[in-house]
């Protein structure tokens, strides 16, 4: 019996956490495995991850975990994974392999004997063959899959656009056409379809330098350009590099993440051009730096606040800086986006964004969804990754290219699309255990993103305690101020950490009458005043807590 099942455990009716299970004969290919920021992160919770004891229940049966791309959104849960899921396989291209390996390097991964595999070619696992091929992404390395069986073939796209990107990828359609060509129906077209309310085609949106560059012309040479965008979007802050180096003006990569995957590329493609490269620290100091401020959706917009409301100790905003922002929205933080304009718009007024209408990520929009059923004829059409209102528009769109409606099928987490012998036979069934699960520190491993942010901080930065008692009345210090750190004060240092902390402290309380005196303000005042002056004296940048005790 040739049986087909595809269900996803994340990434419908959803912007994030992306999962999906195809099973033939039994068998099962998992593909990609992600995770998504909660709208409101408060409480402590980072991340969410896919509930996997579907896939604890069935491990035997695993063929392997697909990996597409390294996006938050399709890879990020993969520790997660290997935390339940023992002696796993995971086929991904060179570069997704080089991003994933240093990812779980991060997590504490026991007896999983888990193997990375680059996939390349074709592979036959006998009930069925997995061939990879090249797409043209945001990101270097992305990969689309076709799953051949007996029966047909089940063509698996994300994350991608129409075109040629050079470094980026080149989706070629007639390599596709040829790959499927193997005297089988296409039978399912599983793709993308979150921008499918979105007009035209994605690679018309893409390009960004003919909208900016207008900026680094008017922009004096003691003036910085400051550009936020998402970390992810590399073609995009390539255009930038390019508009950086056609200026000459050197750049300051403001995020660990696009920092890292910066450096892999340029060691990748050792012939392109690149312009200066300057040491974060020196945001501050470099007149005519392009500086790109990068992060993951919610996480970007916090930075570009904490800038913006002078809490950085490195960037400050500027009222001569030209601000650049290239990172609409994704639904239901548009109050998040509308705030951090705000904020950095009291700093500078020289300030312009691009949005959702005149920018679209590496996503198949309208016309490229319509382009690509009208090209490739599947028998079947799954929309995955978006909101349930735009899975139904990219029906409607199949439609339009000629699709039979009952062949478009949207589904939603957990919900089977069931098949036999290339025919849908049912969509009744779900499996029983899907949904969130929350990461917040205390969660699996206790090793969350920021739980690693945290760790990585008191490493590299250490930390400093403050203590002193505090008289009830008179509001002043009664005691010597005790100091204590970790990782941070040396021989050679002290003296110098102890001055400055001693001079901010006791500067608080001179010459202010007790009704004047507001402890909690004064503490939060110190961290910062303290953080930064220590930044300027030694480079580091430690963790500081202060307790004032009130007797």
């Amino acid at each position: 019996m040739n049986k087909i099942n595809f269900f996803a455990l994340g990434g419908l009716d959803e912007n994030g956490k992306n999962a999906y299970v195809l099973e033939i004969k039994n068998k099962i290919f998992i593909i990609n495995s992600g995770t998504k920021v909660p709208i409101n992160s408060h409480n402590g919770i980072d991340t969410l991850i896919c509930n996997y004891e579907y896939l604890e229940k069935r491990q035997k049966d695993i063929v392997g975990l697909f990996v597409t791309d390294v996006h938050n959104a399709t890879f990020s849960a993969i520790p997660w994974l290997l935390m339940k899921i023992k002696n796993l396989k995971i086929y991904t291209s060179a570069f997704n392999k080089i991003v994933l390996l240093d990812r779980i390097s991060k997590y504490n991964i026991e007896n999983s004997h888990y193997e990375i595999k680059t996939i390349n070619s074709t592979i036959d696992f006998e009930f069925a063959k997995v061939t990879p091929f090249d797409l043209a992404g945001g990101l270097p390395g992305q990969l689309g899959f076709n799953f051949e069986y007996e029966k047909g073939n089940i063509l698996f796209m994300v994350n991608f656009v129409d075109g040629d990107l050079g470094p980026y990828g080149k989706t070629d359609f007639e390599n596709i056409k040829k790959i499927i060509n193997n005297g089988k129906p296409l039978e399912t077209l599983i793709m993308d379809s979150g921008l499918s309310a979105y007009s035209g085609k994605s690679i018309e949106k893409l390009w960004i330098s003919k909208k900016i560059e207008y900026k680094f012309k008017e922009t004096t040479e003691d003036s910085r350009i400051i550009v936020g965008l998402y970390d992810e979007d590399m073609i995009t802050a390539h255009e930038i590099l390019i508009l950086a180096k056609r200026y000459h003006r050197p750049v300051i990569t403001y995020g660990r993440t696009y920092s890292q995957l910066i450096n892999l590329v340029a060691k990748i493609n050792p012939e392109l051009q690149w312009p200066e490269f300057i040491d974060y620290r020196l945001a501050n100091d470099v007149k005519n730096a392009v500086i790109l401020v990068t992060g993951a959706i919610e996480r970007l917009y916090l930075r570009f606040i904490r800038i913006a409301s002078n809490n950085d100790v490195y960037l400050k905003l500027k009222n001569n800086d030209a601000v650049i922002v290239v990172a609409p929205p994704v639904n239901g933080l548009e109050v998040n986006y509308a705030l951090t304009l705000d904020e950095i718009a009291r700093n500078t007024s020289n300030l312009i964004e691009l949005g959702s209408d005149q920018y679209y990520p590496c996503n198949p929009a309208k016309e490229d969804i319509r382009n690509i059923i009208k090209m490739l004829k599947p028998k079947y059409y799954i929309p995955i990754q978006g909101l349930y209102r735009y899975l139904v528009v990219a029906t409607h769109v199949a439609r339009e290219a000629g699709m039979n409606l009952n062949n478009c099928l949207v589904l939603q987490n957990g919900k089977i699309a069931e098949f036999e012998n290339g025919e849908l036979i049912s969509q009744k069934h779900s499996i029983r255990t899907v949904g969130d699960v929350v990461i917040d520190g205390l969660g699996i491993g206790d090793i969350s993103h920021e739980v690693i942010n945290e760790r990585e901080s008191l490493a590299r930065d250490g930390i400093i305690t403050i203590s002193s008692l505090v008289d009830y009345k008179k509001k002043t210090p009664i005691n010597e101020l005790q100091i204590s750190s970790y990782g941070i004060i040396t021989k050679e240092n002290k003296e110098t950490i102890y001055k400055i902390i001693n001079d901010l402290f006791y500067k608080e309380f001179d010459d202010k009458k007790p009704n004047e005196i507001d402890l909690k303000e004064i503490k939060e005042k110190l961290r910062k005043s303290i953080k930064r002056k220590i930044a300027k004296a030694i480079d580091k940048e430690p963790m500081t807590v202060i307790t004032l005790y009130e007797i």
